[in-house]
């Protein structure tokens, strides 16, 4: 991967983007134990990026135990909130981060700023169509508070990366998913349980999930939050919420709502105000 540094932060992050959307397709032909593709995916992504750990690049400090927490948070949160609450709200409530960040960037300049701000609000309301597309009496309080804490996570895992590293980002890719591998399996009886009975097709897209959409989604936004900031990745990021739809309606033919529809188009706009008040 010699030339991916030269890549700009946008383009890293948007490639990291359309990593995670691959999910979408993919988790559809699994019904393994969601412990065990939570932490098979991390074991799988992180010996893949092992090979990149360059130990004295990376600042071995408490931003480092921090990204890893962080990502180990948000992978627990996101596989806790799925079986509580409608899918739709345990995804899109990750990308609650944007608002997060902007709050953090508010307290640290002291200073509100109206402009950049009215993008995040339409870009949080275009997420908010896609939860209430899939919301309904499947959601639970619990679930919801749960999935509240995914953007606190996302915003601090991409914050920490940031201190940990600006030379070997997929080497803390491969520490945080390692970490997270050994915290589910250790933690979780039925991941380690439902492994002796997976078949070669499940092998062969936990693979896929482990190699495309874990070491190579969060390898490119690794790479590329280290070249723009923060607020900036968890906007672009938010592509995934449009191409992961989209591919399902290519590969699955599964047309998505009116509500996902409007979701589309109102983060879109989001997203070119954001671009247009940025130049």
């Amino acid at each position: 991967m010699p030339h991916l540094p030269a890549l700009s932060g946008r383009t890293l992050v948007l490639l990291g983007a359309l990593c995670w959307s691959l999910n979408s397709p993919l988790v559809k032909y699994l019904t393994l134990d969601s412990f065990l593709i939570c932490a098979l995916r991390s074991l799988i992504a992180g010996l893949v990026l092992l090979p990149a750990l360059r130990p004295r690049e990376i600042a071995w400090n408490r931003y480092l135990a921090a990204y890893a927490l962080a990502y180990c948070a948000l992978c627990l949160s996101v596989i806790t909130s799925l079986s509580l609450t409608s899918p739709a709200i345990a995804i899109g409530m990750q990308y609650t981060a944007t608002i997060w960040l902007f709050l953090l960037y508010w307290i640290q300049s002291r200073a509100f700023n109206r402009r950049a701000f009215l993008p995040v609000l339409v870009i949080m309301a275009g997420v908010l169509c896609f939860m209430l597309s899939g919301g309904s009496g499947d959601s639970h309080p619990l679930g919801n508070l749960i999935a509240l804490t995914e953007g606190i996570f996302f915003a601090g895992m991409s914050l920490a990366s940031q201190k940990a590293t600006r030379t070997n980002a997929l080497g803390i890719t491969a520490l945080g998913n390692l970490v997270t591998a050994l915290v589910v399996f250790a933690l979780f009886p039925s991941a380690r349980a439902a492994l002796p009975a997976m078949d070669g097709r499940e092998w062969l897209l936990m693979v896929l999930l482990g190699v495309v959409q874990v070491a190579g989604g969060y390898g490119f936004y690794n790479l590329g939050v280290q070249k723009i900031p923060a607020r900036e990745a968890s906007v672009l990021a938010l592509w995934e919420m449009i191409l992961g739809p989209l591919w399902v309606a290519l590969f699955l033919h599964q047309i998505p709502g009116p509500m996902v529809l409007a979701g589309f188009a109102v983060i879109l706009c989001g997203m070119l105000l954001n671009a247009k008040m940025r130049a």
